[in-house]
Parts: structure tokens; sequence; C-alpha cells
């Protein structure tokens, strides 16, 4: 199930390594837009941030859009790759899909300009958001729908759309963790989950859901 995916590497002409440069942008690049949106990213401003004049971001990327692009496509593909690679070692159907579940939180708590992106991007139905970043939420959604067809052909899963399981793993954990300085500013009389233990009481939850039962043992 691994995906070959094609990357953004920030060179004029793409198809090479990306140099130094061309990583200092994207990088920091990839913060401002997570923080302040792509309209409210301005180049002067990330040219002061990084020490890279715009001509050198420009001779990298040729446009604001190109950049973007190339943000969200490495952005995006690193979280799937790592998801998609974890559930292509084996295991039970119940192995592979909590191990679907617990590397994407794990890949976005660590990677949280995706979570934020993503949220923001929702928002707007989508308005800025490259067709190479959104063909990695599409990766994600089909290998979920092997999994399900996999537990389904087992006979171990019931079935359901796929789309419903993606949105349940990939929204609400993704909005868990873009909510977490706004959920810290709340005085609540008892402390929030963790991420992991919110992800490991998902993965409960959903095994139970999905789990094709006997109804000889009803």
């Amino acid at each position: 199930m691994v995906f070959q995916t094609q990357q953004q590497d920030g060179r004029k002409g793409g198809g090479k390594k990306p140099s130094k440069t061309a990583l200092l942008i994207r990088n920091a690049a990839t913060d401002m837009f997570a923080k302040q949106g792509y309209d409210g990213t301005i180049m002067d401003e990330l040219a002061a941030d990084t020490g890279v004049n715009k001509a050198s971001i420009y001779y990298h990327f040729q446009t604001k859009r190109g950049l973007y692009e190339a943000c969200m496509t490495a952005l995006f593909s690193g979280v799937a790759d790592r998801v998609l690679m974890s559930i292509d070692e084996g295991g039970s159907v119940f192995d592979k899909l909590e191990m679907f579940v617990v590397q994407f939180s794990k890949a976005a708590y660590h990677k949280p300009q995706m979570p934020a992106v993503l949220m923001r991007e929702m928002a707007s139905g989508g308005e800025n958001m490259p067709a190479p970043a959104r063909l990695q939420m599409q990766r994600l959604l089909f290998g979920l729908k092997e999994l399900i067809e996999e537990g389904v052909a087992l006979g171990v899963f019931v079935r359901v759309h796929p789309l419903t399981l993606h949105m349940m793993i990939v929204g609400s954990l993704s909005l868990y963790i873009a909510s977490e300085p706004l959920r810290k500013k709340i005085d609540a009389p008892e402390q929030d989950p963790s991420v992991e233990e919110m992800t490991a009481e998902m993965v409960k939850m959903i095994q139970r859901a999905l789990r094709q039962v006997d109804e000889g043992k009803q």
C-alpha cells in the first residue's frame, strides 16, 4: 500500500534535492502559513524572518502560490507517508487500524502546522488548498478504504463508509490538536485528556464500532 508521491522540492525546474536555502524558506513559510493563513502571509515578512531576499524566494518558488503548494504538499505528504508506511508493516487488521490512528495522531501532533492549516482550509472551503496537498488526504482515505475492505472480507468488520471513518479520525484529532492553545485558556475543573489518552480512547471506540459481532452469540 506504499503510494508514490510527487514531492515539491522547492527548486526551479524540480526533480532535485532542495537546497539549504529552499528548505529554510519552505520551513519558515510553512510556519507563517499555519499561523497567519495564505492571505495573511507577506513575502516581505518572510524575507525578513529568514534573512533571504525576495528575489531568492521567487527564484526557488516562482510565486507565492507556488511556495504555498510546495509547503503544503511537503507538510501533508510527510504525515500521509508516515501513516501509510506504518500499516504496511503488517499485523492483524485491528492492529493496522490502531496504527493508522496512532501514527496520524503522532504525526499531526509533531507537525502542528498540518492540523492548523487543515482547520483553516476547511473553514474557508479549501479556497487555497493546492491539489497536490489535497491528494495526500485522498491517500489516507484510500488507505482506510482498503483497511475496511480487508476487515469486511475477513468477516471481522462491519461495512462503513470510508469517509465517515476518515472524518472521525482526521477531523477529530486535528481539531483536538489545533484547539490545544484555546483549551488551555479555559478554566476547567478537570484537566483535558492528553493527545495520547484521546487517541487511545478513539482507537477503542472505533474498534468496537467496526467489530463484526456473531449474532448467534449476542
